[in-house]
């Protein structure tokens, strides 16, 4: 399945969003990391966990996170059907400046109609867009984010 330039982004500000206002850590902006991760030579063939180090080490922080989007399909349809509906799936690494992953977060759904899943179909009262789903899937991925303290929702 091909994963649409944008996923990547929105899930990045997504977390970014959520993250920023932590108790406990400091986050640098997406944009102060991928300035980081640019001024580095890191050869191109380099895995993430490896470009993920350069960049703490550059910005002298204890850890990055970082992450990838497996899977983001919009839904075809409305809020009430649709098909295929939206699917998303991501995953997301704290990696500290030695090398070592401290922890990992993933998250996969496809939302089902409210035949297959009606408790999940009312929790939302409708088909969702992919960008809802992967706001949803944020935040319980971060509910098993181990730093820091978040707000109370």
């Amino acid at each position: 399945m091909v994963v649409p330039g944008y996923a990547e982004q929105k899930v990045t500000e997504l977390f970014w969003g959520r993250l920023q206002d932590w108790k406990g850590i400091h986050v640098v902006s997406p944009g102060d990391s991928a300035r980081a991760s640019l001024a580095d030579e890191v050869p191109t063939e380099a895995k993430p966990e490896q470009v993920a180090v350069a960049v703490a080490k550059r910005l002298k922080a204890d850890a990055t996170l970082i992450g990838r989007v497996l899977v983001y399909q919009e839904r075809v349809g409305g809020r009430l059907g649709a098909d295929p509906p939206a699917i998303v799936g991501f995953e997301a690494k704290v990696v500290a400046s030695d090398g070592q992953v401290l922890w990992v977060g993933n998250y996969y759904e496809r939302q089902r109609p409210m035949g297959e899943d009606l408790m999940g179909f009312i929790h939302r009262w409708a088909f969702v867009t992919a960008a809802e789903l992967a706001e949803y899937g944020v935040d319980e991925v971060l509910k098993e984010f181990p730093f820091g303290r978040g707000e109370e929702r």
